[in-house]
């Protein structure tokens, strides 16, 4: 049996030279190929015909985290500490998040990628998590740091069936996180302090959004099912 093909989007920036480049942490190649599947990066191209060609080439889609989403995409002005991907990446993906949504592929989002799931179905976002929930729990720790939280899933989600669990430990690194959630999304768990953790999709298929990285926790067996969820999704 092949393995499922796991589209995963990528970031945009500039070498030493000023040449636009395309950048993936490994640790997201290595999640899908843990679980089972083979990961394809989707470059980024914000045409609706190519964004149709990049999905029916792949069984599943990988939203990665990476900066923010342009706020005037959810009916924002910018916060002073939002800081946007880059246009390019920022089109694209919104443009791959909607058409997969619309075309019933299974998709998992992390961090970034959780926010931008949200966004495509109309949802709205806290743009910085300490105006709203101040700093009893650690979302984004200093650079080389480690921030460790439990949360909470609702007994009833997919989530906590895929993790076995519905109080365990994850790790983040976000300054922003769902706020009202998008059409067909329901809030599946959230952290001590009641920012949202994740949201998962109410009717059939898989979508879920994350807001922690499990990529950086894969020797962890719950962060490592959650890429093992979307194979097996992709692979049916």
């Amino acid at each position: 049996m092949s393995q499922p093909r796991i589209g995963i989007n990528c970031d945009v920036g500039t070498d030493a030279q000023d040449r636009e480049v395309l950048r993936l942490l490994w640790a997201y190649a290595e999640a899908v190929l843990r679980a089972g599947g083979l990961p394809l990066i989707l470059v980024p191209q914000a045409e609706d015909g190519i964004a149709d060609a990049s999905l029916d080439a792949v069984d599943g889609l990988l939203l990665t985290g990476g900066r923010d989403y342009a706020p005037s995409l959810y009916g924002q002005e910018p916060h002073a500490a939002t800081r946007c991907v880059a246009e390019r990446r920022g089109k694209w993906d919104v443009l791959l998040a909607r058409r997969a949504l619309e075309r019933g592929v299974p998709v998992l989002g992390v961090c970034g990628g959780a926010q931008l799931i949200n966004i495509a179905l109309g949802g709205t976002l806290v743009q910085h998590v300490p105006d709203a929930f101040g700093d009893r729990v650690c979302h984004s720790p200093r650079a080389g740091a480690r921030a460790l939280h439990v949360v909470e899933a609702e007994a009833d989600s997919g989530l906590a069936r895929i993790v076995g669990a519905t109080h365990f430990e994850v790790n983040s690194s976000h300054h922003q996180a769902a706020d009202r959630a998008g059409a067909g999304l329901r809030v599946v768990a959230r952290a001590p302090d009641g920012v949202v953790e994740a949201l998962e999709a109410m009717g059939e298929g898989f979508v879920l959004a994350v807001q922690w990285h499990p990529e950086r926790l894969l020797d962890r067996p719950e962060h490592l099912a959650l890429f093992g969820a979307l194979v097996a999704a992709a692979a049916h």
